[in-house]
């Protein structure tokens, strides 16, 4: 695939992905808070959560299996070795295993959080169906994605299952359901984006779910199970990381609580879209340039891309986090509380963005056993921290030790580039950004408030744009960006 295809691609992805936050966020700061009670929407918060974990195990690392080694099986004449059927067997042998295990536990989860949120334990018998549509959603999403056929996978995660979900909180509120319609149609919006992706697959032919078992040997099923339970915990590390604060909050606040948190932690992904947008450029050529020891190419996009996130990242921060609070006005005041999560959360997300491509660097390079592994504990201290700060300091603690999670990870990721490719990003840019940063910020916060939303929103926004804009060129921190406008021009 030619880098003018990918970088297509990852434009259209970025505009599906921006598109499904303004979806969202009208679901989230508009509907939800009007048509549901706190204690609904953090039922479906957490329903999710819980099953998007055990959806987690249950493929057994087909996904990452499938991006590392589809392009062996790569043969649309013999319909690529009947590489989807076998890449299915593996969520068939995990829910062998795990939805007994869980079956099992089932009392004791129901126990955890029957006080808190007793109508998550009610019902929590929905875990077990979602889990496995969740899965299996993955497992079409990275077959889709082998084949070139990102868009609709995109579509569907992003805008689709949305834009459903809306059209759910419509019916509810209007009384077509009572409660338990509603979950079992929540979860049939997942059926039905699970239903479309097998749609497509059959659509664009070359399908077969019969393995081609002289191609696949036993070497080469150890060599994929090998790499593939190594990526797997790290897998299920960064998911924990995203969703254990709502699955452990549950267990210690109401769950009106927890849907307050799941507005308010929304939010933030405005500000870390363009990582996801970035990183499924920067993986493919990272790949390729560890393929041909490229050390002076990894260190340019490592360098590039730790800059331009950090500069896009700084003004996207200061217009969530000085605008929050006005937007947080439309809402019943019960979620107010929710802006100092807003921020903190913020914070974490401005940390993941001013490192740049780094989890591409390391996963993509012999030593992906080390980011795996450091995967794993910073999801342990995250759960731990969540255990630590939940219990005293409710919504603010779940925020702070997720942020943490997150500065100790990319931490993590700094030092051990640093130490064993002797590659870093930073510069006196860096520092510059993040000074032009906190300026426009300690500005901005004070300006005198005009009373209406839309115009304290409009003022503030302007002004930060205005401050930044400008402390960022005359301190010519994107000297270099300038280069690029005739080039754009000429592309417009």
């Amino acid at each position: 695939m030619g880098m003018g295809v990918i970088q297509r691609q990852g434009l259209q992805s970025t505009f599906i992905t921006y598109t499904g936050i303004l979806v969202g966020m009208v679901s989230l700061l508009v509907l939800q808070p009007y048509f549901l009670t706190p204690e609904e929407i953090g039922l479906t918060r957490v329903l999710f959560s819980f099953s998007f974990l055990v959806s987690t195990v249950i493929p057994m690392s087909a996904g990452n299996i499938t991006t590392r080694y589809f392009p062996r099986f790569r043969d649309a004449q013999n319909k690529h070795k009947g590489f989807l059927g076998f890449i299915l067997l593996f969520p068939l042998v995990g829910c062998l295993l795990a939805l007994p295990l869980l079956y099992f536990l089932k009392d004791w989860f129901i126990g955890l959080y029957s006080k808190e949120s007793e109508l998550f334990a009610r019902y929590f018998l929905w875990v077990f169906p979602l889990s496995v549509i969740l899965s299996l959603i993955a497992i079409f999403n990275n077959y889709l994605f082998s084949v070139f056929r990102p868009l609709l996978p995109a579509l569907g995660q992003e805008v689709l299952i949305r834009i459903f979900f809306i059209v759910l909180i419509l019916l509810y509120a209007a009384g077509y359901m009572n409660l338990t319609g509603f979950i079992v149609a929540y979860v049939g919006t997942f059926v039905l984006q699970l239903l479309l992706l097998i749609v497509q697959a059959i659509r664009i032919g070359h399908l077969s779910l019969k393995p081609d078992w002289d191609f696949i040997s036993r070497p080469f099923i150890r060599e994929m199970l090998l790499y593939g339970w190594t990526v797997f915990l790290a897998g299920i590390a960064s998911m924990a990381i995203k969703l254990l604060d709502s699955v452990v909050l549950g267990q210690f606040v109401p769950l009106g609580l927890v849907g307050v948190y799941g507005i308010a932690s929304f939010i933030p992904t405005f500000i870390e879209a363009p990582v996801t947008a970035l990183d499924k450029v920067a993986n493919v050529r990272v790949a390729h340039a560890w393929e041909k020891n490229d050390m002076e190419n990894i260190q340019d996009i490592y360098y590039k891309s730790a800059r331009y996130l950090f500069l896009l990242g700084g003004l996207l921060f200061l217009l969530v986090t000085l605008n929050v609070p006005f937007l947080f006005r439309w809402l019943p005041e019960a979620y107010y509380q929710g802006v100092p999560v807003v921020a903190i959360l913020s914070l974490g997300a401005l940390f993941n963005l001013m490192t740049g491509s780094n989890t591409a660097i390391i996963f993509n390079s012999s030593r992906f056993t080390s980011g795996a592994l450091a995967l794993v504990l910073v999801a342990v201290f995250n759960l731990v921290m969540l255990y630590v700060l939940i219990p005293p300091f409710g919504l603010i603690g779940a925020a702070w030790a997720t942020c943490l999670a997150s500065l100790a990870y990319n931490l993590f990721k700094y030092v051990f580039i640093y130490a064993r490719f002797k590659l870093q990003p930073f510069d006196k840019r860096t520092v510059y950004i993040a000074l032009s940063i906190g300026v426009t910020y300690g500005i901005t916060r004070f300006l005198p408030l005009i009373g209406n939303v839309i115009a304290d929103v409009a003022t503030h926004s302007v002004v930060a744009g205005l401050i930044y804009s400008l402390l960022i060129w005359y301190s010519r921190a994107a000297e270099d960006l300038k280069q690029l406008l005739p080039n754009f021009r000429k592309k417009l």
